[in-house]
């Protein structure tokens, strides 16, 4: 039989150079400024509270080590007991799972907040993260009630109705599906969302996890005033969102109060005139096809938008009509051949005054994918599905979430390796 021996002494320092998972760990809590937070210290009688900041660091291992449950946790941090040291717990002295519940309960939302926040500044201050261009979305958090279970024949889909152990969680949709025939059917969840606005670097800035039943919009509305308070962005940024977001009061809080760029698409369900409009916004010519946008100006009081011919703007367009105008029309081969023009008077409607057919909000539309990124990456880490039953709880573990996301970057410029901010599995693995 084979034997070996191993010594019960080891060295720190060998095992950060040999481990990239320790070396990960060692980094991130070298990242996590918590000094804002006080300790739990206790100098009387009786037994010693565990420390508020080693269960904050248990928890942000909890995510990035996609644990489902805090039982989990403790298997595995009694699993490594390097790790259980380095949170800052006796190896021989993990908390019970009540104790872990009791830190959700107790620990202020704002302080996990504050230190998101301020981890984010320092990113700001070293060049990392921009603020000059924002992305805005939601994603759901499934609540662990026994209605989110598509195979229940008593699942419940009145959304007056409070859900046992779940009473603050509210229903509404989770996504469209789309069935054989083409037609989508809307898939209906027990839950909340959490919403967040991410910078173009893809790292999270603001968020607010809250009941499903809000709408993204009146949340958004929230986020972007809590953006300006904290970072103090300047004039000009840009905000893309998708359609959910097409709603005017966004528009002039972003247009008007903040004086940015709104980059959102139109909801059809909030066009009043689809006739005489195409699905971008502008304008359709005498041929029925969406003339192209041509500059915005002001005329006193007033603000106008210009609209060209489709077939003058556009090669590709132009290639679908090889006879020319359909309706015929004069100036589009007489003349100077300018084609048709229309003028839409936009004041005080800043909805209308997004440019979307043009190649400058296409181009910078697609940047909104870092948000989509930015969820993918959260993954089902605690996200998707919450096996937690308060909504404080919930608001906490998503808080910590939104913070780790944070402390990746800064952990991983502080070691030299600004080009994996956004890889939580290897930043620290060339270290």
């Amino acid at each position: 039989m084979y034997e070996y021996q191993t010594s019960l002494l080891y060295d720190y320092q060998a095992i950060l150079e040999a481990s990239g998972f320790y070396r990960k760990y060692y980094a991130l809590f070298n990242a996590l400024d918590l000094s804002d937070i006080p300790d739990r210290t206790y100098d009387g009688p009786g037994r010693k509270p565990y420390s508020t900041h080693a269960m904050i660091r248990a928890f942000i291992v909890k995510h990035l080590e996609e644990i489902k449950s805090v039982p989990k946790l403790i298997s595995f941090l009694d699993a490594h007991p390097l790790l259980t040291e380095m949170c800052g717990f006796s190896m021989a002295s993990i908390p019970d799972e009540s104790q872990f519940y009791r830190f959700l309960d107790k620990i202020q939302n704002s302080s996990l907040e504050k230190l998101h926040h301020k981890t984010n500044k320092e990113l700001v201050r070293l060049g990392i993260v921009s603020l000059d261009q924002f992305a805005i979305d939601s994603k759901p958090v499934m609540a662990a009630t026994k209605h989110n279970n598509p195979k229940n024949p008593n699942r419940s889909k009145d959304k007056n109705k409070k859900i046992k152990r779940n009473p603050q969680a509210t229903l509404h949709y989770y996504s469209y599906v789309k069935k054989p025939d083409g037609s989508k059917k809307i898939e209906y969840f027990w839950g909340y969302r959490t919403h967040v606005i991410v910078s173009k670097e893809g790292i999270p800035l603001v968020s607010a996890t809250l009941p499903n039943n809000q709408t993204d919009a009146y949340i958004a509305m929230r986020l972007v005033r809590k953006l300006k308070r904290i970072y103090k962005f300047q004039k000009g940024a840009v905000f893309i969102a998708d359609s959910a977001y097409d709603v005017r009061s966004v528009y002039n809080l972003i247009v008007k109060e903040m004086k940015c760029k709104a980059y959102i698409p139109l909801n059809p369900r909030n066009t009043q005139d689809p006739k005489t409009c195409g699905p971008g916004g502008a304008p359709l010519c005498d041929s029925g096809i969406e003339m192209y946008y041509c500059g915005t100006w002001t005329e006193g009081p007033r603000q106008r938008v210009k609209y060209r011919c489709p077939l003058k703007c556009s090669k590709k367009i132009a290639a679908q009509y090889p006879n020319g105008c359909p309706a015929g029309k004069e100036c589009f081969s007489q003349g100077k051949a300018y084609g048709c023009t229309s003028y839409l008077d936009v004041t005080d409607d800043p909805r209308k005054q997004v440019p979307r057919n043009t190649e400058d909000y296409e181009k910078t539309f697609k940047k909104r994918v870092v948000v989509e990124q930015y969820f993918s990456r959260l993954g089902d880490r605690e996200v998707d599905q919450t096996t937690h039953y308060k909504l404080r709880r919930v608001k906490n573990q998503m808080s910590i979430a939104h913070l780790s996301a944070s402390l990746i970057a800064l952990a991983a410029v502080n070691i030299g390796c600004k080009e994996k901010i956004r890889c939580y599995r290897t930043f620290a693995l060339a270290a």
